[in-house]
């Protein structure tokens, strides 16, 4: 029977007389959704705020009755929750019946924001989420009313009275789903039902009932409202539908609803029968969801609250379909801190008492401990596992080295291989990457037999030949007997235990005449291994993992975890260690905090650390960096590695010259002759010498020093937020040190200009600004002179990094360099942070402006990480320098640092980066152009090649800087597995100086996951 919407609906208009009439309120109204009442926010005209719910007609007396009882015993309990009171009306009384069963309510309003409104769902939101309905679970245990106990539809125990609306859902993918859940239900959690523990609960915590706290940065849950669907029911259905509503729309919502039952048992302790039931109750619930949507459609369809949550809760019922419920119930055992597979320890008792035989023969042959982690030195740079071929060559290395015949190890151990974009999955946080090693691999030469280490039989053969996978692969199943063995617990087992061996890349002959079901004696030669491709094209080894449950697998079985996973699957996949007699070196490695603490006790207080979240950074590769974990970080920040984190063609020239030769130049050697004409080659012919150093600090402190020499003077003209490096005299230029914290201000001899920034600066949006802005510096002259001194020199960023990312206006070094020559001062630019071809149109900076510099500071990417820097000047100017004092630098022209420069220049030439930065640079800088425009946060988009900045603010008209937004922005972006940083005098500018190797591909993904982090919190913001 179709319902008239119209006939029933309570206006705005009608819940202003409403509350005027029976309470007194003189206010406006503002309807908010409700799935049976009518609800209204009232504010009224001295700015109090209250919750007006006026119900459906035919409701019942007693229900409303139960539902102020409930919410006065909640007020006495003093929970930690904001939640809403019963106001009384005019009459006394605590509602108002207005006739043919409707019933009128007024409660103090409660604040906060809906959680609908709040992005991301951060794991500590989402353990908020649970912990808010542990905290119902523990405070209702003490209450109960006549009313509670009642049928009602939307109790995830009565999901089968939801079935009557089947034919109502017309799809038959969705009718397949249904049918699974409600068979789910019914086998796995209605039998159990009588023995769970049962209580009132609220029924519906949902997003549009819970209310958090205004905090960017990490936002909790504070408040609970609608306590018109609280009943007595099974106590874990209260987390069961929290579980179902805060996994809508994750792309993993397994591990969403992991840390809400983690976050909903410290506070209200779960029994481990109940974790049994819960995967299948989230399912009951959305069931309900889903098949009550479809009969209001037909029953109701101008009401659009009644399905609002129907495409994300059958987009969810899909996901939940691909996971096996064992999983999740491993999983939910693991969040409660209990060992997450139920017969790990039961398994462990019995292997260690089993006679086991060996899988490889190892008889009179040295067997090495390999170490194939992500920061595994003997694995080192990622081109010695790029092919199958390199990654062979490394493994027969390293055997070599150790004179061994096999190798072996890698359980639990953090792989890099796994971390390219065929193995990337879209998890909760971005990318992620299964890179936990669940076996033990053993490294020898195909065609090494494999032995059964004890009786079983096959379970499944399976033939992925060149699948970059386990190859062909045999699972055997296994019996032991469990009768009367006592673990840690306390209790006996009883019966039987079964659990599978994997054996993995296996030769295609291994598979012959092999079948399930057929019975494996101990001992007996089963398989051997295979050799690439058909053995899932790695280098010929031997895969081994225990598996404690098959979740549901037929053929295969996943070999690798995601990180946050790993307790789970490593419960699920004990150490296979105990089938081998030797015994395996497992590496350990500090942990963050541990050299976070380190670090504050050794080290200089000065030092800091980005990002909230310190990252423990192990493997770079290119563009990317990784972490302890694995998982591969997109960098956009360290121009340092010019042509990329180790690039393999840079660190090959560094590991051939140092196993060579490394001196000082007292000693003649090639190196210092060849990298200095090939970094003069790219230069104006008048900068004709080198001075070569260690550090863009150090090359400053000598510009300056050459500086004096030639003019005589130590007065320089410097540009305010401008910063040339942490030596004496460098620090004494740069503004953004000694105008910062801990500075002291300029020194005497210092002299500082207006930054020149067009967007925010004293000529922002001028007609030559360039001029004016260089006017500044002929002012600053004029000064010097008055005081009867001269001008030493002006030292400029081609493009000022600290200051924001400003790129300097049109003709502003023209007219600088034009008042400082006249004056008789030198001009330094300074190119440490800009050179190299990363502006794009020009290999240099400074050539941006149409000038040639008195002296060239570079650093940072001449070496692509190694100290390396250089001084490059004129002729006249070395010439003054050179007065008598020599000038020696210990490591400075080394052999090896001019290796590793000679081979920066290479790769720079004969990759064509600087054509590469000017064409991404321009998309990127495209892109970033098209987001604000999007997003009003965004205020101004500069820079040139891949040398760029977008400064955040929070108003269009006074620029004021977004400070905390940008903060946020760049830790949310390295969740989501890009690595960002801010810049500028008011930390507002994101810099985006990526190492050169950056591609399109990059951009991309970084734009991708910019938006999603933009949308998130950034769409209000004016």
């Amino acid at each position: 029977m179709r319902t008239n919407y119209s006939e029933i609906e309570i206006t705005a208009q009608q819940a202003e007389s409403l509350a005027l009439q029976y309470y007194g309120l003189n206010g406006s109204a503002k309807k908010l959704p409700g799935y049976v009442d009518f609800n209204f926010h009232i504010k009224t005209d001295n700015d109090k705020a209250y919750t007006l719910k006026v119900s459906r007609p035919n409701t019942d007396q007693q229900t409303i009755a139960y539902q102020a009882a409930l919410m006065q015993y909640l007020a006495k309990s003093k929970t930690p929750l904001d939640l809403p009171e019963i106001i009384i009306a005019k009459n006394g009384e605590t509602s108002i019946h207005l006739g043919n069963g409707r019933f009128l309510r007024l409660l103090k309003w409660v604040p906060g924001r809906t959680l609908k409104c709040i992005n991301p769902r951060s794991p500590n939101l989402l353990e908020s989420w649970g912990k808010t309905a542990g905290i119902l679970s523990r405070h209702l245990q003490g209450f109960d009313h006549p009313a509670a106990h009642r049928f009602d539809a939307w109790n995830p125990s009565e999901t089968l009275f939801a079935k009557k609306y089947r034919n109502y859902i017309k799809e038959k993918e969705q009718l397949a789903i249904a049918d699974y859940f409600w068979n789910l239900f019914e086998q796995s959690a209605l039998p159990y039902l009588p023995e769970s523990r049962k209580s009132v609960n609220h029924n519906d915590v949902h997003e549009q009932n819970l209310l958090a706290s205004n905090d960017l940065k990490n936002p909790t849950i504070t408040g609970v409202i609608d306590f018109g669907d609280a009943l007595y029911t099974e106590t874990i259905n209260e987390l069961a539908i929290a579980c179902a509503y805060a996994a809508m729309d994750m792309p993993d919502p397994l591990s969403a609803m992991t840390h809400v039952v983690k976050g909903y048992h410290k506070i209200f302790s779960i029994e481990k029968k109940e974790l049994t039931i819960l995967f299948p109750l989230i399912g009951a619930r959305l069931m309900i969801t889903v098949a009550n949507a479809a009969w209001n459609r037909h029953r109701e369809p101008d009401n659009k609250y009644l399905f609002v949550s129907e495409k994300p809760a059958w987009d969810l019922l899909k996901k939940l379909k691909k996971i096996n419920p064992a999983l999740a119930h491993i999983t939910f055992r693991n969040a409660c801190g209990m060992e997450a597979h139920p017969q790990k320890e039961l398994f462990k008792k019995l292997i260690t008492e089993t006679d086991l035989s060996p899988i490889v023969d190892f008889k009179n042959k040295k067997v090495a401990d390999l170490d194939l982690s992500v920061g595994s030195l003997d694995l080192g740079n990622n081109s010695n596992f790029s092919t199958i071929k390199k990654f062979e060559k490394t493994i027969h290395r390293i055997l070599e080295e150790n004179n061994a015949s096999f190798g072996m190890g890698g359980y639990g151990e953090v792989r890099p291989f796994y971390t390219t974009d065929a193995y990337k999955v879209e998890g909760n946080n971005g990318a992620q990457w299964r890179t936990v090693h669940l076996g033990i691999d053993i490294w020898a030469n195909a065609g090494t037999p494999v032995f059964a280490p004890l009786d079983g039989k096959i379970f499944s053969v399976f033939d992925n030949s060149g699948d970059c996978n386990y190859g062909p692969t045999i699972i055997l199943e296994h019996t032991l007997n469990a009768s009367g063995v006592t673990v840690s617990n306390g209790n006996t087992a009883e019966g039987s235990l079964n659990f599978y061996t994997l054996y993995g890349h296996l030769s295609k002959e291994s598979l012959i005449d092999k079948e399930k079901g057929m019975p494996v004696k101990k001992g007996e030669k089963i398989a051997e291994f295979g050799a690439p491709p058909t053995n899932g094209n790695w280098p010929p080894h031997l895969h081994f993992q225990i598996m404690l449950d098959m979740l549901g697998n037929e053929v295969d079985f996943p070999g690798v975890s995601y990180p946050d996973e790993k307790n789970i699957w490593k419960s699920t996949c004990p150490n296979p260690a105990i089938f081998f007699s030797k015994k395996i070196k497992t590496k350990k490695n500090k942990t963050i905090q541990a050299i976070i603490t380190a670090r504050k006790n050794m080290l200089g207080k000065s030092l800091s650390i980005s990002y909230q979240k310190p990252l423990l950074v192990v493997r770079g590769h290119m563009q990317y960096l990784y972490d302890t974990s694995g998982r591969r970080y997109l960098d956009t920040v360290n121009n340092v590695a010019h042509v990329g984190h180790e690039h393999p063609e840079v660190t090959r020239a560094a590991q051939r010259q140092i196993g060579l030769l490394n001196t000082n130049t007292r000693y003649l050697h090639e190196n210092i002759i060849r990298f200095s004409e090939e970094l003069l080659s790219t230069l104006p012919p008048k900068l004709s010498v080198v001075h070569l150093v260690n550090s863009g600090s150090e090359a400053n402190e000598l510009a300056m020093r050459m500086t004096e020499a030639y003019t005589g003077s130590k007065e320089m003209i410097a540009v305010e937020v401008g910063y040339h490096g942490n030596t004496g005299r460098s620090v004494d230029v740069s503004s953004y040190k000694f105008d910062g914290k801990g500075g002291k201000g300029a020194p005497p001899q210092t002299h500082v200009v207006p930054i020149p920034d067009v967007f925010r600066g004293i000529y922002k949006n001028k007609k030559n600004a360039g001029e004016k802005y260089a006017a500044h510096v002929l002012e600053k002259i004029k000064k010097i002179n008055a005081n009867g001194r001269n001008i030493g020199g002006f030292i400029c960023e081609s493009i000022l990094s600290c200051g924001g990312q400003i790129v300097l206006p049109e003709n502003y070094l023209k007219f600088a360099y034009q008042f400082v020559r006249e004056s008789g001062g030198l001009c330094i630019a300074d190119e440490v942070q800009v050179g190299f071809g990363r502006v794009g149109n020009y290999f240099w900076g400074f050539e941006m402006q149409g000038v040639v510099p008195d002296i060239v500071t570079l650093g940072k990417p001449i070496g692509n990480g190694h100290p390396l820097a250089a001084v490059i000047t004129t002729r006249q100017v070395a010439d003054a320098f050179a007065n008598g004092m020599e000038y020696f630098n210990t490591f400075g022209g080394n052999p090896v640092s001019c290796a590793i420069g000679s081979a920066v220049l290479k790769v720079v030439k004969e990759n064509n980066l600087q054509q590469q930065a000017l064409e991404v640079g321009n998309c990127l800088k495209n892109n970033l152009n098209q987001l604000k425009n999007k997003f009003p946060v965004i205020g101004d988009v500069r820079g040139h090649g891949l040398f760029l900045g977008f400064e955040l603010i929070k108003n269009k008209e006074t620029l004021q800087p977004a400070a905390e937004e940008a903060a946020y922005l760049i830790n949310r972006m390295r969740e989501r597995g890009i690595l960002m940083s801010t810049d500028g005098p008011f930390h507002n500018v994101i810099k985006i100086k990526p190492p050169m190797c950056f591609n399109g591909d990059n951009v991309g993904f970084l734009i991708k996951n910019l938006e999603i982090v933009l949308r998130e919190n950034f769409m209000a913001i004016k």
